[in-house]
């Protein structure tokens, strides 16, 4: 016999624990979604003593004697209708496969999708490429979760108020006229990284259209330490591609390469392919890390050192001296000739310092050295010198040929350009720059007072917002456009390594969302298409071999276009550019102390930087490393914490 379990009534006193997001903000909206969805327990979220329950558990005696009965009290009711005609291929009850890829800010990860009466129901990895051999994270797994978010962005607003497609449709019109009097002068574009083939080829289309627009990309946890560093010791075009199943040494300064939020699958695979021993020849790798906090790769490493984050810059120095006196190569001796530690900079362990540098250079041309993404432009450069001398360039770290357009800015530039006036019509695809983008970004021309992203936004006239959610930056535009999931949109993109992946959709958009190559072509001007069409053209560039129906057929069939060559540059590092930018940017600070102490902000292993807030999977993963779940913690030393007084569990 069922039994019907109520849900204990929340106590009166002690800590309260909310159930999800709008709970949590209390929001008008929440409460009408509350209202229309449990209409029987939305009045004891008011905290009266009088609720809906307790008033119906009151009157119920007496208003079935007054003849009234209950049938007023039912809920609207719905009616469920048959396919007058079925999905394409589809069975009953059997579930179908479908290539495709989630774009990522670091390369796109090749997927294959379950599908069930026509709906997208389970991810897995795509076994055919190597970028995922049939593996995912927990990002890839929980995006599924979003499709069917509730409290994604469901209609078009036009200044906080409900529109439609074709009230933008002709704004767009009358934009496009305005965008075109001064050739894109006072347009801008602010963009997350998705390395989309189709979205490059329709900014070129623009750029073409409005030779003056200026096109900025951030994300708040990529850095443009690493490209400015790669771009100076490598050239132009140039991205370092890790091999860590061909190192038998790894040293990471900082760089959490086993999380996947910053590193990826291929690299989390290539490096598990080397702890594996299956035959009496096999080796295992060896893996030392430098860090300032205890992460999912510290805790893999076999020698681990722990120092603050701001004194990396000094212990890659100390280790490039080493391996430079050992090795005697002229591009590392000339990165680090004019660079001296500053007076207060941290001691390191001496011991476990020459350990690590005779390591690496037992094992030259099979080991490699990894700086974290957020180490700024001087320990990518001493990396890349290091790498070098260990004639690892070429061998465990490969220089893949990169295409990067040389007019993309940061947000500074954007930052500084609107704060001088001359940005008129803004752009924003995706990310949400009011809440996670860093403060100060300019200074007040009159006031000499620094402004936040949200004081700029508000100064310039339109603003079209192209979002997942109705959130901080949307509430400052004057339009925002709801974004369409990966899973219900055509696109395609690059993996970490460069390979050209499809995204098919695997469902129509469910609340009429917009893609952001759908978006720009309307930019454009362009028929508006339904189907694959943006994504054929560009595939159509990259010269399929035979006949390019049973092309384009082949690339959504396997995820991937196996035709396009990946091209290595040859591994040359520029050892005098390199040490001029050096010197220039080189800075030792001193070490922290408890009267000044260090604060690092980090990813969270289960939201990222807050994409995944309203994630209920996500939400409810334990961090690895601290085991938390719906909570954030400060993690200190036991030193620290008693020089402050505090202790474990309490709030700060």
């Amino acid at each position: 016999m069922k039994r019907v379990f109520e849900h204990p009534a929340e106590a009166q006193t002690g800590k309260r624990y909310w159930r999800s997001v709008g709970e949590l903000s209390d929001t008008p909206e929440f409460r009408a979604w509350l209202e229309k969805e449990f209409p029987a327990g939305a009045a004891q979220m008011e905290g009266d003593e009088w609720s809906r329950r307790g008033f119906l558990k009151l009157m119920g005696a007496s208003m079935a004697l007054a003849g009234l009965g209950l049938s007023s009290c039912r809920r609207p009711e719905a009616h469920l209708l048959p396919f007058s005609k079925s999905v394409e291929w589809a069975i009953p009850g059997k579930p179908l496969f479908y290539a495709t890829a989630m774009p990522r800010r670091t390369g796109a990860l090749p997927l294959v999708v379950g599908t069930v009466d026509g709906r997208p129901i389970k991810i897995d990895g795509n076994p055919l490429h190597p970028a995922s051999g049939g593996a995912t994270d927990a990002f890839a797994q929980a995006s599924i979760l979003d499709l069917y978010d509730p409290a994604r962005s469901q209609r078009f607003v036009e200044n906080g108020k409900t529109s439609d497609r074709g009230a933008f449709d002709a704004y767009l019109a009358d934009l496009r006229d305005k965008m075109a009097a001064d050739g894109g002068a006072s347009t801008a574009f602010l963009v997350e990284e998705t390395l989309s083939p189709t979205r490059e080829r329709l900014r070129g289309e623009l750029e073409k259209m409005f030779p003056r627009m200026r096109w900025a990309q951030y994300d708040p946890l990529l850095s443009e330490a690493p490209n400015f560093g790669t771009q100076i010791s490598f050239g132009d075009n140039s991205r370092v591609i890790p091999r860590f199943d061909r190192a038998d040494v790894v040293l990471a300064l900082d760089s959490d390469f086993l999380d996947c939020g910053e590193g990826d699958v291929a690299s989390s695979r290539a490096f598990a392919s080397r702890r594996r021993v299956t035959a009496a020849k096999d080796t295992m790798n060896r893996l030392y890390v430098v860090e300032n906090r205890y992460s999912l790769t510290g805790a893999m490493a076999d020698h681990r050192l722990r120092i603050p984050a701001s004194q990396i810059p000094a212990f890659t120095h100390a280790l490039a001296g080493k391996i430079a006196a050992a090795t005697g190569d002229g591009g590392l001796g000339s990165v680090i000739a004019t660079l001296t530690p500053a007076a207060g900079a941290m001691q390191f362990d001496d011991r476990w310092l020459t350990e690590c540098a005779n390591d690496l250079i037992s094992k030259s041309g099979a080991s490699i050295v990894i700086a974290g993404p957020h180490q700024p432009v001087v320990v990518q450069l001493m990396v890349y010198g290091i790498n070098a001398a260990l004639k690892n360039v070429g061998t465990t770290l490969l220089i893949r040929e990169f295409p990067r357009n040389p007019k993309t800015n940061s947000i500074l530039q954007l930052a500084s350009e609107i704060s001088a006036g001359r940005i008129k019509q803004l752009f924003i695809l995706g990310g949400d720059p009011v809440y996670n983008a860093p403060c100060g970004l300019a200074e007040d021309r009159e006031t000499r007072q620094p402004l936040n992203w949200a004081d700029l936004q508000k100064t310039v006239p339109d603003v079209v917002r192209v979002g997942y959610y109705e959130d901080s930056t949307s509430a400052l535009s004057r339009w925002h456009i709801p974004a369409a999931h990966y899973l219900e949109s055509w696109g395609d993109a690059l993996t970490s390594e460069g390979a050209y992946l499809a995204i098919q959709p695997m469902i129509l958009p469910l609340f009429g969302g917009v893609s952001d190559i759908e978006f720009l072509n309307d930019l454009l001007g362009q028929p508006r298409l339904d189907g694959p069409g943006l994504v054929q053209e560009t595939f159509r560039a990259t010269a399929p071999l035979g006949d390019l129906d049973v092309a384009w057929s082949k690339l959504l069939r396997d995820g991937f276009a196996a035709h396009i060559p990946l091209r290595d540059k040859p591994p040359t590092f520029n050892g005098n550019a390199a040490g001029g930018v050096a010197h220039t940017l080189w800075s030792s600070p001193p070490a922290p102390t408890p009267d000044s102490p260090e604060i690092v902000l980090v990813r969270s292993y289960s939201v990222d930087d807050g994409r995944y807030i309203n994630n209920g999977w996500l939400q409810e993963m334990p961090d690895p490393v601290t085991k938390l779940t719906w909570d954030n913690a400060a993690l200190m030393s036991p030193a620290f914490a008693r020089h402050i007084g505090v202790e474990t569990g309490d709030l700060i």
